[in-house]
């Protein structure tokens, strides 16, 4: 009878392992040639006053994540941050629960790089006609 239990304990333990090594949300870092503050949304969520480099948390999900920037100065083409698959949900083997886990959280996914620099362009400004 222990056996059975120990047996089941494992199991329900080895359940959802890139959910449980991983997490939902991973860490990501922006990195940009600026010193004034900028503003980065990401998937909606705005944030505000940032400075370089910038360090955050983003949804691990199937879908890709848009980062937009906006600077008062500056502009820069949004970042597009693809997904690949995560290895460590291969640790469920032939558990379909831990696999459903793992795709419900989006912790079947990972962002395709760890750091993304940000080409700022400075705005053009228009000069007042002379005559």
């Amino acid at each position: 009878m222990k056996q059975f239990i120990t047996l089941i304990c494992a199991g329900l333990l080895m359940n959802s392992c890139a959910t449980i090594f991983c997490g939902s949300k991973t860490k990501v870092t922006f990195d940009g040639e600026i010193s004034e503050k900028a503003t980065l949304t990401i998937d909606g969520m705005k944030h505000t006053n940032v400075t370089f480099p910038y360090t955050t948390k983003i949804r691990r999900s199937f879908d890709e994540t848009v980062v937009k920037i906006e600077s008062p100065n500056y502009t820069a083409e949004p970042i597009i941050i693809n997904k690949s698959f995560n290895a460590v949900s291969v640790i469920n083997l032939l558990d379909i629960l831990g696999w459903g886990i793992d795709a419900a959280t989006g912790a079947i996914t990972k962002p395709e790089f760890k750091f993304y620099q940000i080409d700022f362009q400075p705005k053009e400004t228009t000069a007042p006609n002379q005559k």
